[in-house]
């Protein structure tokens, strides 16, 4: 849903907002009702102000025929959300929600903090056409339909001591500490197709060398260009996901004492030994607790936020024109 699906929250960021508000100000133009939800109607106007910020943004990731494609995904998208945001604002109301003027300030503070001086922050509201008043009745709009959905959906959701165990049972994979290994590199820098030609001969032949029996931490002091060459290539300790994936896929098929054939990356060739291992330890279930029951929760309250927005448009009249 719209304010109170926490993905959504953040693709409506406080530009999106101005350029929202900012409509209210706009002289009269054609435009035409898109949806009816009860009493209130939908504009196209509504729509295409969020529309077209988002156009801005995804234009710059898709093209031609997807980008059309997904633009009238988020055109769908965009309807619902305002839809589902007059239906919450509805049923506030109606149970009598209040949101204090203090709310609104403590709000207002925390985004002028997101500036760098206040200044800057009303020349923004100007440019943009937007009054204190506008925004803060945005703000209004989202505190209330928050605290609606504490008070229907949140504060009825619980987490069981049973479902949390069972939840660690069925994931303790989950909840181990990644092993850290020990590795040592020979780095080989290339930046270029000659230098990267001429680095697979001298790899190849350290590797040789390796082969033949030669000592590691010599070869890598004498051959090779990586920071730790003095210390024999010696990275210390390093966990999956430090380093580029192709080069962990290298890494972490290892044993003690193996070295790697010579790998290529986007910065030369490495050869890889592992010196040894500290095997993760499992993370008991009282650590592992609080993380478990957060995604219990958020799973929960998803599944029945949209149980609830559902039973709201049951009761409603909405026609999509």
């Amino acid at each position: 849903m719209g304010l109170i699906n926490m993905r959504k929250i953040k693709i409506i960021t406080i530009s999106i907002i101005f350029i929202m508000l900012g409509a209210l100000a706009q002289a009269a133009v054609i435009n035409k009702f898109v949806a009816v939800v009860n009493d209130e109607v939908i504009t196209q106007q509504d729509v295409d102000q969020l529309l077209s910020v988002l156009y801005a943004q995804y234009s710059q990731e898709y093209k031609g025929d997807e980008l059309l494609q997904r633009m009238e995904q988020v055109k769908k998208d965009i309807l619902n959300q305002i839809i589902e945001d007059k239906l919450v604002l509805s049923r506030a109301k109606e149970l009598g929600i209040k949101v204090t003027e203090s709310e609104i300030n403590e709000r207002l503070d925390y985004v002028k903090k997101g500036f760098p001086s206040e200044k800057e922050f009303y020349e923004t509201l100007e440019t943009q056409g937007v009054t204190i008043a506008n925004l803060k009745d945005r703000y209004r709009d989202q505190i209330m339909m928050k605290k609606l959905v504490d008070y229907e959906v949140k504060s009825k959701i619980s987490v069981l001591p049973s479902e949390t165990s069972d939840y660690y049972e069925k994931h303790r994979g989950q909840f181990r500490e990644g092993d850290k290994y020990r590795v040592k590199n020979i780095l080989v820098k290339a930046k270029d197709d000659v230098s990267f030609e001429l680095g697979k001969v001298e790899i190849d032949n350290v590797y040789n060398k390796l082969k033949e029996g030669g000592n590691f931490d010599d070869l890598a002091m004498q051959y090779s260009q990586g920071p730790n060459a003095e210390k024999g290539g010696d990275m210390g300790y390093i966990e999956k996901g430090q380093m580029l994936e192709a080069l962990d896929n290298v890494i972490f098929k290892l044993k003690p004492g193996e070295f790697s054939e010579p790998v290529k990356s986007e910065i030369g060739y490495h050869i890889f030994k592992i010196e040894g291992i500290k095997y993760g330890k499992q993370v008991s279930l009282e650590d592992a607790q609080k993380d478990i029951q957060m995604v219990l929760f958020q799973d929960k309250f998803k599944a029945q936020v949209n149980e609830w927005l559902s039973g709201l448009k049951k009761k409603a009249y909405i026609s999509i024109k």
